[in-house]
């Protein structure tokens, strides 16, 4: 799916080749989003770099207007 970040945030990511998460920024824009099979949802800033959220986050942050759906 793809979402819009209405405001720029600062989210926990994992990056790929490391086990250690840290804080990224996220500037607004729009980003993809995919359900993952462990039933989190993954925003990705590029290939390496991913922020996951439950879905009740994600209705969280949708709810606030943080995110917004474009495409389902």
């Amino acid at each position: 799916m793809l979402i819009k970040i209405t405001k720029g945030q600062t989210l926990l990511v994992q990056a790929n080749d490391t086990q250690n998460s840290l804080e990224t920024l996220f500037p607004a824009g729009e980003y993809f989003a995919n359900p993952t099979p462990e039933g989190k949802i993954e925003v990705s800033l590029s290939a390496q770099i991913k922020a996951l959220f439950s879905f009740s986050q994600f209705r969280e942050k949708v709810s606030r207007g943080d995110f917004v759906v474009l495409e389902n």
